[in-house]
């Protein structure tokens, strides 16, 4: 992946100190190849299910999922479920290959595939490719070819390519199989298929879309994608993004794009007569080519809000920024021991910082600054309750509770959600960085590690992965880690995921880094853009069937392979929807905007407001509003006593004053 310079030279264990560990959660070099363990491992990626616990989850390719297990390969063509509350994946053995006596490995990865090989008895490649229309193995010896399904096979009937096998299942589907070496399947039993003789070479498959389709696959057969080199160029203006699919043997290679590539792709060639497959994340077109490439328009985003913030709110601002900064704790040991919680309370008091610095209040900006340095000291030296330490074993900055206790910090040593987490540490080093540039340069490397942590864009940093949640092809950032799942990777928080990258951009700025600035900026673009495709309902479009949408706005956990209207912490409907708008900075406006709110105010957040357990949630609800009428928000909040622990009454009449009018 081609994308910018690091964040820092400095090796993080050097600026770490003693504070280095081996997590207790060790890598399984049985499913990940030790010449990989030595450099930084994925750990939020969309193939984690390959190399974590038993490594017998499906990964999500789209539009196949892939179960890759000792002794074999499982193909499946998900078929749709759906219900008022869930769009899922309905999983079944579509085709399973026998690699009998062999077990398998990763061996090697990029940014949109994943390469595992299969040693023993069975010598095999088994290039992963996201969006790849057909699934593939590759035998590296002579062998048997062995194919089984869950379903009976009603019809087998010869190609009219070399090698290739149409086969009719009692499910309703078929699928086209090639073989390289031209070897034509015949049936074996009720539900299996086996080549006459040993061959070499790859076994494609293909779900059929419609009967027009068989030609153009046909054609595609031989064009076997095997990766693809990712490339992000960015200016104040635009980004730029480029896959170029990698490809082994000559032909058309075919690609599946998601809603959110089929509405930006550049001089795409669709291939409507190869028809379109079911996904959780909505319908995916068939586009033909090696080279992908499509634009973000930046919208212009900075410290300061999108509107002059008027006389009169001024002055208020400056009444209850004053009460906001008074009240911050001077007694370190008010503050969250967890580096979650904590973080939400530091980026809390450096939004007071700043905007007491933007209504010209000195006193209070300065006595915040003091608050926000010495909250953040002891996490950069090690002497809070929770210290953080860098994990040798899987490449990154985690909690002391979380390297011991999978579930310690919301899994924060399993790494999960550390761009949520960090985020908001990379936020208070933006504004410090702004408003006490002196503070921030002595600091500057231990300041660098949060962010390496999470938004590393130098493919050569020894210390951390490439982009660590980031998903380029999907679009959007993964906060599940290392744990498996049956429905693959999560997100949850949108909202959190935007204000990371917001967080990043805004360090890189203050810090005299344009180049990281305009990558990041990029991501944060794109990530915008996917979440208001695929969380919320109606607001760029609708991907999900009408009875998951038709009476409700948003998704609460977006899976690899479903969709949820719930949170991980509770069903409460201002929950589901509050999750997906905090904190509210001037990176709201990214995801908030007019024509959406109003759409969704009067049918469903007017209500989920009024019924709202708590204060807290209420206010995230009624902050939304802003985009709408700020005066009837102002109203609105008015009634509001408690505040969300990562906001503050001058944090929410902010926003309202500086929201965007159009």
């Amino acid at each position: 992946m081609a994308l910018g310079e690091a964040w820092s030279a400095s090796d993080s264990r050097t600026v770490m100190g003693e504070r280095v560990g081996a997590n207790s959660y060790k890598v399984n070099t049985e499913l990940l190849d030790a010449r990989l363990a030595t450099t930084p491992i994925p750990t939020n990626t969309w193939w984690q299910n390959l190399i974590v616990e038993c490594g017998d989850q499906p990964i999500v390719m789209g539009p196949y999922m892939v179960k890759s297990l000792n002794e074999s390969v499982v193909v499946c063509a998900p078929t749709e479920m759906h219900s008022n509350t869930f769009v899922a994946s309905v999983w079944h053995d579509d085709w399973r290959m026998d690699m009998a006596g062999s077990t398998r490995r990763v061996v090697a990865y990029d940014s949109v595939s994943v390469t595992v090989r299969y040693e023993g008895s069975t010598l095999a490649t088994v290039p992963l490719v996201k969006g790849a229309v057909f699934a593939t193995i590759v035998l590296n010896t002579q062998t048997v070819v062995r194919l089984s399904t869950i379903h009976a096979i009603i019809g087998v009937d010869a190609g009219d390519a070399p090698g290739s096998t149409i086969v009719q299942l009692n499910n309703g589907s078929t699928w086209l199989i090639w073989c390289e070496s031209n070897v034509v399947l015949r049936q074996c039993g009720m539900s299996g298929l086996e080549s006459p003789i040993p061959m070499q070479g790859a076994v494609r498959l293909a779900l059929v879309a419609t009967p027009s389709a068989i030609p153009a696959l046909l054609s595609a057969r031989t064009a076997i994608p095997i990766g693809g080199d990712v490339s992000i160029n960015a200016t104040n203006d635009s980004a730029e993004f480029a896959i170029a699919w990698k490809v082994r043997g000559p032909g058309s290679l075919l690609m599946c794009a998601q809603p959110h590539h089929q509405h930006a792709l550049e001089n795409a060639e669709w291939m409507d007569d190869v028809g379109s497959y079911w996904s959780s994340k909505g319908t995916l077109r068939v586009a033909q080519g090696t080279n992908w490439q499509w634009s973000e328009s930046i919208e212009p985003i900075g410290f300061a809000g999108h509107a002059e913030p008027s006389a009169e709110h001024t002055e208020k601002l400056r009444e209850l920024v004053a009460i906001d900064a008074r009240a911050l704790p001077t007694d370190l040991h008010a503050l969250p021991p967890d580096p979650y919680f904590f973080g939400k309370a530091l980026a809390r008091a450096a939004r007071i910082a700043l905007i007491a610095d933007e209504v010209d209040d000195s006193h209070s900006r300065d006595m915040a600054v003091q608050r926000v340095t010495e909250w953040f000291e002891p996490w950069l030296n090690g002497t809070n309750s929770n210290p953080l330490v860098y994990d040798t074993e899987w490449f990154g900055l985690v909690s002391t509770a979380g390297l011991c206790d999978a579930h310690a910090d919301f899994g924060q040593g399993r790494y999960n959600d550390h761009h949520f987490h960090y985020g908001y540490f990379v936020y208070a080093a933006a504004v410090l960085a702004k408003l006490h540039p002196e503070w921030a340069a002595r600091h500057r490397d231990a300041l660098d590690v949060f962010a390496r942590d999470y938004c590393n864009l130098n493919y050569n940093d020894t210390a951390f992965p490439l982009l660590r949640c980031f998903d380029i092809y999907d679009g959007n950032s993964w906060a599940a880690g290392l744990f498996a799942f049956a429905d693959s990777r999560n997100q949850e928080s949108t909202s959190e995921a935007i204000n990371a990258y917001y967080a990043a951009y805004l360090y890189a700025l203050a810090t005299h880094r344009p180049q990281i600035a305009h990558i990041v900026r990029a991501v944060l673009q794109l990530e915008a853009r996917t979440s208001r495709t695929y969380w919320h309902i109606n607001d760029i479009c609708n991907v999900y069937p009408h009875e998951y949408s038709c009476d409700k706005a948003v998704v609460g956990i977006l899976w690899s392979s479903k969709a949820d209207y719930a949170t991980f912490f509770g069903n409460n409907p201002e929950f589901i929807y509050g999750i997906q708008f905090l904190p509210f900075t001037p990176a709201t406006a990214l995801l908030v905007k007019r024509a959406w709110i109003e759409k969704i105010w009067a049918p469903y957040l007017h209500s989920i407001s009024d019924g709202a357990q708590t204060d807290a949630w209420r206010e995230i609800i009624d902050l939304t509003y802003a985009v709408v009428d700020k005066n009837a928000t102002l109203e609105r909040i008015a009634r509001i006593e408690s505040h969300d622990d990562g906001n503050s009454a001058s944090n929410a009449y902010y926003w309202v004053a500086t929201a965007p009018e159009l």
